[in-house]
């Protein structure tokens, strides 16, 4: 305090005023600006998932609806091998498990195999719920087992 007791009063003034205003300018600037500039940024980003969740609404449950519409009432082993039959995928093997089917694909272009399980979930009223691919000596060719149930 011996530096302002030996400056004169209007230097002190002019001194105390302007660290106030650096000291007002700095919080504004270091403190309330990124403050609210993340304000801003969460307020946008609460707005895009309200506008989502809107529209998801108003499009209803797609996966209950698909489901729903197409539950055939074809048994789901003969769904499944029509299904492959017209993707041109060779089944192995079917195998009952309660109301789920494991179904075994011994040789497959994976490009194929992914298609025909995206046919399935979309068109056949079916739910993948495991699947294991393994790899093949031939290129992009692989094996298949999948537990699948119905979708409804």
């Amino acid at each position: 305090m011996k530096v302002l007791a030996s400056l004169t009063p209007r230097e002190r003034v002019l001194i105390l005023g302007g660290g106030t205003l650096l000291l007002v300018f700095a919080v504004w600037f270091y403190v309330w600006q990124p403050i609210a500039a993340a304000q801003n940024v969460q307020t946008e980003r609460i707005a895009r998932y309200l506008s989502v969740i809107d529209l998801a609404g108003q499009m209803g449950d797609p996966v209950t609806q698909v489901a729903a519409t197409s539950a055939p009432d074809t048994p789901l082993a003969q769904r499944i091998t029509r299904s492959g039959e017209a993707a041109g995928i060779a089944l192995a093997r079917l195998d009952p498990e309660g109301r789920r089917l494991r179904v075994t694909v011994a040789e497959a272009p994976y490009a194929d195999l992914i298609g025909w399980i995206a046919t399935l979930e979309a068109e056949s009223g079916v739910r993948a719920l495991s699947v294991e691919m393994s790899r093949l000596t031939g290129p992009g060719m692989v094996s298949l087992r999948m537990t699948v149930e119905d979708a409804v």
